[in-house]
């Protein structure tokens, strides 16, 4: 069964769901940007693979899961969530205002999942180093790890560029407005934007144009 695969009766794949808006897709992940308008509920959709999310302002959602009781999750803005693949659900979300995140789904198996600055698996400690300065003007908050991928927030302040390091020499940067996405927040080197997500280029930089500081989400590649 690949990750691409129907395999739930009466589920729909996440990325055909309606409020699921497919903006990118390679071998490695997938990136849904998400919205469910309030008091509005998702259809019945399946996440074959493992994945994260990253909620865009604060929000509730009822998790109606397949086969278990419904639950209710409290996601704060930039907050991180990891949830292990092989269901499906339906999410309600019973407030007035929005319930938005963009969701990556990840494509090839994982091992070792553990939180580091943010508490993705919510039973889980955290292992968390004070942020990192990656350069001048940016800042990386480290959120969880897998044995294949790393995963964390950088902040980009005002004429500051992100820049590859050892170990993100691979790796995604998901701008968190797609409409950043070659305005304020331009590539320097090979490469380009598809929906707001860039598979960084050996040598990889993006930097900031823009008069206020812009957070995006770094994926990359263990050492």
């Amino acid at each position: 069964m690949t990750a691409g695969a129907q395999s739930i009766p009466g589920a729909v794949l996440a990325k055909r769901e309606p409020h699921h808006h497919l903006v990118y897709e390679d071998s490695t992940l997938r990136v849904l940007r998400v919205r469910v308008a309030g008091h509005d509920t998702t259809l019945l959709h399946e996440h074959d693979p493992d994945y994260f999310w990253v909620g865009l302002g604060n929000s509730t959602v009822i998790n109606a899961r397949l086969g278990s009781p419904d639950a209710t999750l409290v996601s704060g803005d930039l907050k991180f969530h990891y949830s292990f693949g092989k269901f499906a659900h339906v999410a309600r979300n019973p407030e007035a205002t929005p319930f938005d995140n963009i969701t990556v789904e990840l494509l090839q198996p994982q091992t070792d999942v553990h939180n580091l600055c943010e508490a993705a698996l919510a039973d889980k400690p955290l292992d968390c180093e004070s942020p990192a300065v990656a350069s001048s003007g940016v800042v990386e908050h480290s959120a969880l790890a897998t044995a294949q991928l790393h995963v964390s927030l950088a902040t980009i302040a005002p004429g500051a560029v992100l820049r590859a390091k050892t170990r993100a020499t691979n790796a995604w940067v998901i701008a968190l407005d797609s409409a950043d996405a070659g305005k304020r927040l331009v590539l320097r080197g090979a490469g380009k934007w598809v929906g707001g997500t860039y598979r960084a280029a050996p040598g990889w930089a993006v930097s900031n144009r823009g008069q206020s500081s812009i957070r995006v989400i770094v994926v990359s590649q263990a050492r």
